[in-house]
């Protein structure tokens, strides 16, 4: 069996070098696979017939044909002179050899499928320790985080796809923080995305429930903007633009609604995998802790956002130290900055 699963391993590996990946290379793998298994098999099934009369003692023995015995005879089905069904299978000649290719052939594919569905880990929206490019639910898993290359990496990167729009993202009840890693909850451009439209345009963010140490948020456009959460010490220096449009991401056709929730994670990483950014109706954060790590948002564009005094910063240090900020490359039409300073110390 090993030697079977290794073979099979590396013809993936081989179509995977050919540039299939994912489900398409497992898919030409599989039919690659039962293919030869089943030329294999019928091949040997062919050899034993041809050669049956040296394999038996007895060589007068017919083996040519057989069938399913009769039903009972029943006398009211004979006085109604109803037809009984007669099987017959022929195994002669090159019927012979489809049949038994086609019986191996099935057979050889539900046991595949059977095992693909029983060991596929594939990771599958909101499992932690992969990346996701949203709208798509199942993804890859991540490799190691450097600061911890002998630990299985946690995070949780929900990546979207290039222009892609979702309904709303709910992340809830999500408790966050890895020893090691220096931000907790991020939203990030990929490698060589850049331009005007790398955005995570978000109609709505509402913010409640939520700590971390520190936070420091930057490279956003808002049309209204409400702060009243509590702080160990807080710099607020958004610039205050009147050109700010107000954004309305209101329509769910083609999109959907994505949630992750009650889980622990090393991080949440909102990562814009494509220059024409992502459209979500609503951000919703319910609930994120985050014991260790930074909270770093840029390159978001909304139209309302909301964080209300139920969420903390604060690492205890004092409030005459800033442990929340809100950077002045943050532009917004209209700001309520109602930020209460009190010693925090989230841990």
């Amino acid at each position: 069996m090993l030697v079977i699963g290794g073979g099979i391993q590396t013809v993936q590996d081989w179509i995977a070098i050919l540039g299939l990946t994912g489900a398409v290379g497992l898919m030409v793998t599989a039919l690659l696979t039962i293919g030869v298994a089943s030329f294999l098999t019928a091949g040997v099934l062919c050899l034993i017939w041809r050669y049956r009369g040296k394999l038996v003692r007895d060589h007068n023995l017919r083996l040519m044909r057989f069938g399913i015995p009769p039903f009972p005879s029943f006398h009211l089905l004979n006085a109604l002179r109803i037809p009984r069904p007669v099987f017959r299978v022929e195994l002669g000649g090159m019927r012979g050899v489809a049949l038994t290719l086609a019986v191996v052939a099935l057979g050889f594919g539900i046991a595949f499928a059977v095992v693909i569905v029983s060991t596929d880990d594939t990771p599958v929206w909101p499992e932690s320790g992969a990346e996701y490019a949203l709208p798509v639910v199942f993804g890859e898993k991540l490799d190691p985080d450097p600061e911890t290359p002998g630990e299985r990496s946690m995070t949780l990167l929900a990546g979207f796809a290039d222009g892609a729009r979702l309904d709303k993202v709910v992340l809830k009840n999500l408790d966050l923080g890895k020893s090691g890693l220096t931000d907790a909850f991020v939203i990030q451009r990929g490698s060589g995305v850049t331009g005007s439209n790398a955005y995570v345009w978000v109609g709505e963010v509402t913010i409640t429930n939520s700590s971390a140490r520190t936070l420091n948020w930057g490279n956003m456009e808002l049309g209204t903007v409400s702060l009243s959460p509590k702080t160990d010490g807080h710099a607020q220096e958004i610039t205050v633009d009147n050109t700010i449009p107000d954004l309305v991401i209101d329509s769910d056709r083609g999109s959907g609604t994505y949630t992750a929730e009650d889980s622990k994670v090393d991080r949440v990483i909102l990562q814009i995998n494509g220059n024409n950014g992502v459209s979500i109706g609503e951000l919703i954060v319910d609930g994120v802790t985050a014991h260790t790590g930074d909270w770093q948002w840029d390159w978001l564009k909304g139209g309302r956002l909301t964080m209300d005094s139920s969420n903390e910063i604060g690492t205890g240090d004092g409030i005459d130290l800033s442990d929340a900020n809100w950077a002045n490359t943050i532009k917004a039409r209209s700001i309520t900055d109602s930020i209460i300073d009190t010693p925090i110390s989230v841990r």
